[in-house]
């Protein structure tokens, strides 16, 4: 197999290189097998990944090995990789935006594993396109606690005249996204998240937590903070740096309650994005207003 080779993409011209550099061990995943499952995935995560500036994690030398976090673009990059400059307090980051398959597999080719799109598009930085609801189990606890609360958060959403859609995180968490219609405010949603947790707390107060202290929870821990500026979580289709390679992926309700997050990695998710399609899409297109709620909140 060749371990260097030169991609053209949309005119692009893309060198991928030490394409038989082991990522995963166990099973033995490649590179080259992150670039192929990247061009697989790409259809439905790049739509999801639009104009959203990116966090990103590398393991050039593999999983086993220390990772790090990148903001900025490097001076190195394509001057065709588009960014979106943000200007903090302290100093001012040029973020990748990752709106074609050539960036994409310019980022696979840096060994990029793990993708934090924000809750923002670059045209409305102040208004999230939606909430998250950040399900995160307390060891020794695991995946199916989480699904128990999932499960328990889709009533209380249905009270609320809400409509949530599930995600794994790769790991033993779960994610819930709320769509938004335009207008709502980062503070907003960081309380409706909050709102919806204490109402599980309420009912359930040996099972859920708002607690941010990781020493004193208990039970799984509803993470609304992850709502807040400047505060990203692992994208929809993106992989996880875990052993088995997982994809963070979206799921049905009805799912939940059989499913486990190694179902879905980097091997076997190809063959599921072909026979269901992208169960996220709705995130994109059902947009929904949360005015009846804000007096409560």
């Amino acid at each position: 197999m060749k371990t260097e080779q030169q991609l053209e993409i949309d005119g692009k011209m893309i060198s991928v290189t030490n394409l038989d550099k082991i990522l995963w061990t166990e099973p033995k995943i490649t590179k080259a097998d992150l670039i192929q499952y990247y061009i697989i995935a790409a259809p439905y995560a790049l739509k999801h990944w639009n104009q959203r500036p990116l966090t990103v994690t590398r393991y050039p030398n593999g999983i086993a090995a220390k990772g790090f976090y990148q903001k900025n673009c490097p001076k190195y990059a394509p001057d065709w990789i588009e960014t979106y400059e943000e200007l903090t307090e302290n100093r001012r980051i040029n973020y990748i935006l990752c709106n074609d398959l050539a960036v994409l597999l310019w980022l696979a080719n840096q060994a990029v594993i793990e993708i934090h799109p924000t809750s923002y598009q670059i045209d409305q930085p102040d208004q999230p396109s939606y909430a998250i609801i950040d399900l995160d189990p307390t060891a020794p606890l695991g995946f199916s606690e989480a699904v128990e609360i999932a499960l328990k958060i889709r009533v209380v959403l249905q009270e609320l005249g809400l409509r949530g859609y599930p995600k794994t995180s790769g790991a033993t968490g779960i994610h819930i996204y709320i769509p938004l219609t335009a207008g709502c405010t980062f503070k907003q949603i960081v309380r409706l998240v909050e709102f919806i947790g204490e109402i599980l707390v309420r009912f359930y107060p040996d099972k859920v937590t708002g607690e941010r202290l990781v020493k004193n929870r208990y039970g799984v821990y509803v993470d609304h903070l992850q709502n807040l500026p400047g505060k990203t979580i692992v994208g929809v289709y993106s992989l996880r740096p875990l052993p088995g390679a997982p994809v963070s992926t979206p799921v049905l309700w009805e799912e939940l309650k059989y499913i486990k997050p190694l179902d879905f990695n980097l091997l076997t998710l190809p063959e599921r994005l072909q026979a269901k399609g992208d169960l996220f899409s709705q995130v994109l297109t059902n947009r929904q207003s949360i005015k009846h709620l804000l007096p409560m909140l």
